[in-house]
């Protein structure tokens, strides 16, 4: 049985396709939403995203800690000026949540109180707009893979080279058609 995709749906689908690629897929960040930040994820001292790097979220977002080790906290070093976060001193263990609605522009740093000096340490940035970050080395080509291209596409044009000659011009190679 032969399916047939008629001119209509296939615009349709087109226009479909385009519309979620212009809007983003969804996928984009919205203020409102709800993000997960882990706490001693597989036994290190981090949290996680917020470690190693700013952990950006837009105003209005709900931060929800998940602990996933034990004996951890969130001690709060510095919020805004207008900013009200208490953080959560009490120390928890595995499969706590607490969690805290970020509404204030700025920069939140905070660390765990017995991991401190393991540097289970983070920050949380409430931003306008999040940031993507430029890729920090532009991907190169190894000079091996160049080489080994170049010498591929010769070889190949060599072949087809030599193939169109035979095929044009010939060559007797040693048969007599009269014997």
């Amino acid at each position: 049985m032969e399916a047939t995709v008629g001119r209509r749906a296939l615009l349709t689908a087109a226009t479909g396709a385009a519309a979620v690629a212009v809007t983003g897929g969804g996928a984009t960040a919205q203020a409102g939403g709800t993000e997960t930040v882990r706490v001693g994820p597989e036994g290190q001292l981090v949290y996680d995203p917020g470690t190693d790097a700013p952990h950006q979220i837009l105003p209005g977002t709900t931060v929800e800690f998940v602990w996933e080790s034990d004996n951890h906290n969130i001690v709060v070093e510095t919020q805004p000026d207008e900013a009200s976060w208490e953080g959560h001193v009490p120390i928890e263990n595995t499969g706590f949540t607490y969690e805290h609605t970020f509404e204030t522009l700025g920069t939140y740093e905070y660390y765990c109180e017995p991991h401190r000096s393991a540097g289970m340490v983070a920050t949380i940035e409430v931003v306008e707009e999040i940031t993507t970050p430029a890729p920090a080395v532009k991907p190169q080509v190894p000079e091996a893979a160049l080489t080994l291209g170049v010498a591929t596409a010769f070889a190949m044009v060599t072949t087809l080279g030599l193939g169109f000659f035979f095929m044009k011009y010939g060559g007797d190679y040693g048969i007599d058609e009269g014997d």
